[in-house]
């Protein structure tokens, strides 16, 4: 399984020293359903170094828990009832996960239906990817963030050490007689995720306007693909260029990094555009360019000198001075 980080909503502008950080650690080892869900033996000794990385925060651990929801509302309800100011929160899950694709529809639902001459049925199935509760109750991550959102806190991190497969099972217990499965998705090779960067324009949930584009912003920030960006910090230049004009518009970036994998990687290339003259940036040091680096800084020195001589001498100083023309910064 993969540990899976993720932040949302942040407010640094008040003051933390009034306030507590808080945890809730949900440890899901035992299983009613076996046959579909097998017990995990390391979960416990999950919790046990979650909570030692999580020394000084308010922390409630719970195991083996059946509805998740109703574990999150419960921490919400006490926190609310003793009028906590939460800094950080953070959300720790280690079980089973899965990417739903199958939804069910129950005997109630279809002879309403068919009563009310309506083809369109309701679910209440979570889709996506979700936790999976000791007895199988699915809560979609979507859902999670919701519900942690209540509490009002500064931050909120999400740590996940679950599966994100897919299921796609045909087994219904109960009331349940219908089931839709949804399209069948591929799983990715973990090399080739490694080599995939997903940038989305917009966030999780939210629309996007026509005339602000997250592709006009690239634009933007690029000054029209003449500027080279690395790629690990291109959604954080993108966020900062809308919140600078009041777009409440956020992208976000999805990647896989594995040490220095994308450290090198501008976009959207490695090359930068001057005018005419292209400056291929190396991926090290080269003592040779660091030298040319130094003499193309003293001619520019040079170049100052002449134009304040210049202005000195003739009061003014165009465009077209020889002084002022741009020069390579190395040869080949």
């Amino acid at each position: 399984t993969k540990m899976d980080t993720k932040v949302e909503h942040m407010d640094t502008t008040v003051n933390t020293s009034t306030k507590k950080d808080v945890a809730l650690i949900v440890l899901n080892s035992q299983h009613v359903n076996s046959e579909k869900y097998s017990d995990l033996h390391h979960v416990s000794k999950d919790g046990a170094m979650m909570q030692k990385m999580l020394n000084g925060y308010e922390t409630t651990v719970s195991p083996n828990v059946t509805d998740i929801l109703k574990e999150v509302k419960e921490l919400n309800e006490k926190h609310k009832s003793e009028n906590s100011v939460i800094g950080r929160l953070h959300f720790h899950f280690s079980g089973h996960g899965v990417h739903n694709a199958r939804i069910f529809i129950t005997e109630e639902e279809k002879i309403k239906a068919i009563e009310s001459n309506i083809t369109t049925k309701i679910t209440d199935t979570p889709v996506g990817e979700c936790l999976v509760g000791r007895a199988g109750k699915l809560f979609s991550i979507h859902d999670l963030k919701h519900e942690l959102l209540t509490l009002g806190s500064d931050t909120i991190v999400i740590t996940l050490d679950c599966c994100r497969s897919e299921s796609r099972g045909s087994k219904t217990r109960g009331q349940i007689s219908e089931e839709v499965k949804l399209l069948s998705k591929e799983a990715i090779s973990q090399t080739d995720q490694e080599k995939i960067v997903v940038l989305y324009g917009s966030l999780d949930g939210h629309s996007t306007l026509d005339s602000r584009s997250f592709t006009l912003e690239l634009f933007r920030v690029t000054s029209k693909g003449n500027v080279n960006i690395p790629i690990l910090s291109l959604a954080s230049k993108v966020n900062a260029s809308w919140k600078d004009t009041d777009s409440d518009q956020r992208c976000k970036s999805d990647i896989v990094e594995v040490g220095d994998n994308w450290k090198d990687f501008n976009w959207p290339s490695n090359t930068t555009v001057e005018g005419n003259i292209i400056i291929v940036e190396p991926s090290e040091l080269d003592p040779r360019i660091i030298y040319e680096t130094l003499n193309q800084i003293k001619e520019e020195m040079i170049c100052v000198k002449a134009d304040v001589e210049m202005l000195k001498n003739e009061g003014n100083l165009t465009a077209e001075s020889p002084a002022r023309k741009r020069r390579p910064s190395f040869k080949n």
